[in-house]
């Protein structure tokens, strides 16, 4: 049986929306019949992660340091590597960009001498766009990019989620994908059908491309005869959380909208279940996105909840009644609009389990990382 590393930041010891992805990707490649394995870690030590459990690879001498998850973290992923490629001969290793530093060349050089392929995931392209949003995060790509460049040589595919590249980026193949979800580990949306009142879901780490604002605003301007309600899950990411907060209360909506913090387990699937709209993410074009590409749509589909969706994702069907597409822009909400097609979903019990089978059938990460994985097969 084939191995294979996949090297992202993989907490073991909190909650972060991106472990589901991670999560997917490997229960994807275990399915195509590779061993999979990852680097997890927490305020000690660094651990190989594999179907079977942990195993201790190097201790974090700086964990406990404020920000070392956006620093050093980084250098001590690259050493846990190299440790885990002492125990374990991969014959892929799966890396998502990443700030990658000095002794990344190091880490790398030691797969391919083991005749091991690697993989590079481009999680936004073209790249610019994500990187150049704020000032301390353009310095340290700029320096994981000249990194990069050192590493160049020894890449076998990327894998670029965003626009088309072609076939090839930088002189190396390349193959467009999408991101993907674990379908069968969320549960499907049941249609509250009979229940007259409208409920709509923020879920996410709260940040300034969510764009919420937009549909605050939306719901202070309705003055329809439906009862309307928001629930905001999740932390604050970059400060937008409390922004919401304030302009909930200026604007009066406290007794329609309410913020629950983060959520997990079953306190989250309660709330789901008394949603009828998910809100996908309403601000991307403040960043210069156009497109997009969100686990938050995959994980939409995947539950058969529908959506508001602002911006464009090539992966999803339109004109199936799934979700209700607004403009990526400043253009006011027509709340309206939300509540007609919250009715409409809920009158069609069927259109849960129709949004189920198209992201079996085309977001799940089987299916997305078959090409992949036969590119790089030993």
């Amino acid at each position: 049986m084939p191995s294979i590393l996949f090297l992202m930041k993989y907490p073991l010891h909190r909650r972060e929306n991106l472990k589901s992805k991670f999560d997917g990707q490997m229960e994807a490649a275990r399915a195509l019949g590779w061993d999979a394995y990852c680097i997890g870690w927490d305020e000690q030590e660094m651990s190989l992660v594999g179907k079977d459990g942990t195993q201790f690879l190097c201790k974090n001498a700086l964990a406990s340091v404020r920000g070392y998850d956006h620093t050093k973290i980084f250098f001590d992923l690259m050493k846990a590597a190299r440790k885990a490629m002492a125990r374990v001969h991969f014959d892929a290793l799966y890396l998502r960009y990443m700030p990658t530093f000095s002794n990344a060349p190091r880490t790398f050089r030691k797969l391919k001498a083991g005749g091991g392929k690697l993989i590079i995931e481009y999680p936004t392209y073209p790249i610019a766009q994500e990187n150049d949003r704020f000032f301390l995060r353009r310095q340290a790509f700029r320096y994981a990019d000249h990194v990069m460049r050192r590493l160049r040589p020894m890449v076998d595919l990327y894998t670029m989620i965003g626009k088309d590249c072609g076939g090839s980026f930088q002189g190396k193949p390349a193959i467009n994908i999408f991101n993907g979800v674990n379908v069968a580990a969320l549960p499907l949306h049941a249609t509250r059908t009979g229940q007259p009142d409208i409920r709509l879901l923020a879920l996410a780490s709260m940040s300034g491309w969510h764009g919420y604002d937009r549909i605050i605003r939306s719901l202070a301007d309705y003055r329809g005869d439906a009862d309307v309600r928001i629930a905001f899950v999740g932390g604050d990411g970059d400060g937008s959380l409390a922004r919401w907060k304030e302009m909930a209360e200026e604007k009066n909506l406290l007794d329609r909208i309410t913020f629950h913090g983060p959520c997990y387990g079953e306190a989250l699937e309660a709330i789901i279940a008394d949603s009828d709209l998910g809100i996908g993410s309403l601000g991307m074009f403040r960043y210069g996105l156009k497109q997009g590409i969100t686990l938050k749509a995959r994980e939409f589909m995947a539950r058969g909840l529908p959506f508001i969706n602002a911006i464009v994702d090539y992966a999803l069907p339109e004109g199936q009644g799934y979700f209700l597409e607004v403009p990526n822009d400043e253009t006011p909400i027509d709340m309206e609009q939300v509540v007609a097609f919250v009715r409409e979903s809920k009158a069609d019990a069927a259109r849960p389990a129709a949004m189920r089978a198209y992201a079996e059938q085309h977001l799940n990460w089987k299916s997305i990382l078959t090409p992949v994985l036969e590119r790089v097969k030993p």
